[in-house]
């Protein structure tokens, strides 16, 4: 899938503008916590949420890679809101893998504000899950870590199905649930130490019926890439965006905010620097010392960067060629969506313990991303101790079980 170069810069463009409004938001979205809604209606206005929407259903059905530069430049003003950015953004990308019916429903009703509602999702469960019955599935539980929750109108739900019987593969369905219908609570629970401004609450849904239709199995949205799989979910659309499993693009969505506001801790130090002095009197951008540190954080963002774009890339040529990578180049990239992670974390800790204590006041621009960097690293897309052993197993040539590689839960995944 190929992007028009101006449509693409003229939205990355759009983006790095709206920066500045949001780096003015940062602390009341901070203290809030929340998204201000003048920046989410800028973030729509600007086309941003459309960038991997069907074309079909009035999106632009961008690369991969177009959202990861948005995201990235949002992130330079304000953190929590290209995080909920992306987390949101990126769900348009899973709603094209519903049935037909669905995203008719969602993109098609008529109604300019209603085809633009955004979706949050609730997938960490604390408890609960579904049955099947007539015409659907009844929905019951508590979930965790839905960001955006208060700027959503929609929510994706993972949960397991209790069937008669059972099976060795637990079977675990997306269910799609409308906030103004009230079938789902949204539980106020997130006071976080970095991007507090992302409402990554709870989600509690009580005895909820689900149509089948606004259902998704989960394992359709990860489907191994063997021969004869054209599409994930539904196959409504044919982008090579829609045949890529969900899980395999599902760390991407994490570092591009972090990588932004690691960019403006940059610029806040160079500033600062441009003004201080140690304690020999020596101004500060004159020493060797903070010549050597920015170029090292310089060059760990720079990697980071790098190796997210470089793996998208890779992404899009294997699925849009139909020739599907293999076991270990997907495990490769979930690697280094956890290895980027690590790298930016080192990088945005660097930059703090140079700031001295001028730089650790509540809310100067440093001191906040090296917040937002540490709380957004825990991300378990970014969990090193899972990634990095799934990839060591696999350049081993040894199976691989785990749950969120992308594969049915549980399968076991023969490397070679």
């Amino acid at each position: 899938m190929s992007t028009p170069p101006a449509q693409e810069e003229e939205l990355v463009a759009r983006a790095r503008a709206l920066a500045p409004k949001l780096a003015e938001r940062a602390a009341r979205c901070e203290r809030e916590r929340r998204v201000p809604e003048e920046s989410i209606r800028e973030l729509k206005e600007a086309g941003l949420f459309r960038i991997l929407q069907p074309r079909a259903f009035g999106g632009f059905e961008f690369d991969f890679s177009v959202y990861v530069k948005v995201a990235i430049e949002l992130g330079r003003g304000c953190a929590s809101t290209a995080w909920v950015y992306e987390n949101n953004a990126m769900h348009q990308l899973i709603l094209a893998l519903f049935p037909e019916e669905t995203q008719r429903e969602i993109w098609a009703s008529g109604d300019p504000e209603r085809d633009a509602r955004l979706i949050s999702t609730g997938w960490s469960p604390k408890r609960g899950g579904a049955r099947p019955v007539d015409g659907g599935y009844r929905l019951d539980g508590h979930w965790e870590f839905a960001s955006g929750s208060w700027n959503c109108d929609l929510d994706l739900i993972l949960a397991r199905v209790e069937r008669e019987g059972g099976g060795p593969v637990p079977e675990m369905r997306l269910f799609l649930l409308d906030r103004a219908e009230g079938e789902y609570e949204i539980v106020d629970t997130w006071h976080a130490m970095g991007l507090k401004g992302t409402a990554s609450n709870d989600i509690v849904v009580r005895e909820q019926f689900v149509p089948e239709h606004r259902t998704l199995l989960w394992a359709d949205a990860n489907r191994t890439p063997e021969d004869g799989v054209k599409v994930q979910g539904h196959g409504v659309h044919d982008g090579a965006w829609y045949r890529v499993p969900v899980c395999d693009w599902l760390g991407w969505t994490i570092a591009p905010a972090l990588i932004g506001a690691t960019y403006g801790a940059i610029d806040a130090t160079a500033e600062r620097f441009g003004t201080r002095t140690n304690m020999l009197g020596e101004k500060l951008a004159d020493t060797q010392a903070v010549h050597l540190r920015i170029a090292d954080v310089a060059a760990r963002l720079d990697a980071a960067e790098t190796l997210l774009q470089r793996d998208v890339a890779q992404a899009t040529e294997a699925y849009g060629s139909g020739k599907p990578p293999t076991v270990l180049q997907r495990a490769t990239w979930r690697r280094n969506q956890a290895f980027s992670a690590r790298l930016l974390l080192e990088a945005v800790e660097s930059l703090l313990y140079r700031g001295g204590a001028h730089g650790v006041s509540e809310g100067d621009p440093v001191e906040r991303a090296y917040r937002d960097v540490g709380a957004g690293v825990t991300h378990v897309g970014t969990d090193w101790d899972v990634w990095g052993r799934v990839y060591g197993r696999a350049l081993l040539g040894l199976d691989i079980a785990t749950p969120n590689f992308g594969f049915h839960s549980a399968e076991v995944v023969r490397s070679r």
